[in-house]
C-alpha cells in the first residue's frame, strides 16, 4: 500500500512539471501567444490549510478556468497545494480511496472537502449574516460579512447594506450614516475612511488623563508641562 502512495506522489510531481513546462515553453507562433502564455506563468495556486473552504474553492475554480485545466489534472493540482490539517486530511483521504482501489475524481474531491472543513449543512446563512456585528477590527467584520454574503441569495443592495451598517460598532456607523450609501461598494469605502479617520484621532488626540493628573498631595501634574502645587 505505500508503494502505491509513493507512485501516486511521483506521478503527481511528474504532471505538476509537465504543466509547468508546458506554461512557461515559449511556442513558435505569434507572439500575442507567448505574451499569453508569459501571463499564464505568473498565477499562483492559492494554498489550503483548512479553513472555510468557500474562498479557496472560488479562486481555484477561476484558476481551472483561466488556465484552461483538464478535468484529469484538477485533484492533481489542488492536493499539491494543500499544507497543514489540509495536507493531513487528503494524504488520509488517498489511502482511504487507495484500498478500496477508488479513484479520487474532482467532483469526489470537492464532496469530501466540503463535508470536512465546510460550514454545517443546516447553517442558515441568511440568520448568520444579519446577526454579523463587528466586535473586533473592521478588515475583520468586512471578512466575515463577505463570506457569508457570497452563500446568500435574494439579498438586494438595500438589504445589505442596512444589514452591513447594522453590524457596525456605532461610532463608526454614526459618521457615515448621514451619507445615505446605497451599494455594498459606497458603504464599504466610506466605512474605511472613517475607520483611517478614528485611527488618526486616537493617536493625535491625548488622553484626558495624560492632559492632567490630581493626586492627593495637591500636586498637578500636566504631561505637557511642569508640576505646579495647588493653591492651599
Amino acid at each position: 500500500m505505500e508503494l502505491g502512495v509513493n507512485e501516486k506522489i511521483s506521478q503527481l510531481e511528474a504532471t505538476i512539471n509537465r504543466m509547468e513546462k508546458a506554461m512557461i515553453t515559449k511556442p513558435e507562433g505569434s507572439e500575442g501567444r507567448s505574451m499569453c502564455t508569459s501571463t499564464l506563468a505568473k498565477l499562483e495556486f492559492t494554498k489550503f490549510s483548512g479553513e472555510d473552504p468557500t474562498e479557496w474553492f472560488m479562486r481555484v475554480k477561476q484558476f481551472f478556468q483561466y488556465q484552461g485545466t483538464m478535468n484529469n489534472q484538477k485533484v492533481s493540482m489542488a492536493s499539491y497545494h494543500m499544507v497543514g490539517e489540509a495536507n493531513q486530511w487528503w494524504q488520509w483521504l488517498c489511502r482511504a480511496y487507495g484500498e478500496e482501489e477508488k479513484e479520487v475524481t474532482w467532483e469526489i474531491f470537492e464532496q469530501e472537502l466540503w463535508a470536512r472543513f465546510g460550514p454545517i449543512e443546516n447553517e442558515d446563512f441568511d440568520e448568520a449574516l444579519s446577526k454579523t456585528k463587528q466586535t473586533g477590527s473592521l478588515r475583520d467584520f468586512q471578512q466575515k460579512f463577505r463570506r457569508l454574503g457570497n452563500r446568500v441569495q435574494g439579498w438586494t443592495q438595500k438589504a445589505l447594506v442596512g444589514t452591513f451598517m447594522g453590524g457596525l460598532k456605532s461610532e463608526i456607523a454614526d459618521g457615515i450614516r448621514m451619507f445615505k450609501p446605497k451599494t455594498v461598494k459606497e458603504v464599504t469605502s466610506l466605512v474605511r475612511m472613517r475607520d483611517e479617520h478614528l485611527s488618526h484621532q486616537k493617536k493625535t488626540t491625548p488622553d484626558a488623563f495624560g492632559m492632567l493628573g490630581t493626586i492627593a498631595t495637591g500636586v498637578v501634574i500636566d504631561a505637557y508641562g511642569p508640576m505646579t502645587m495647588l493653591d492651599a
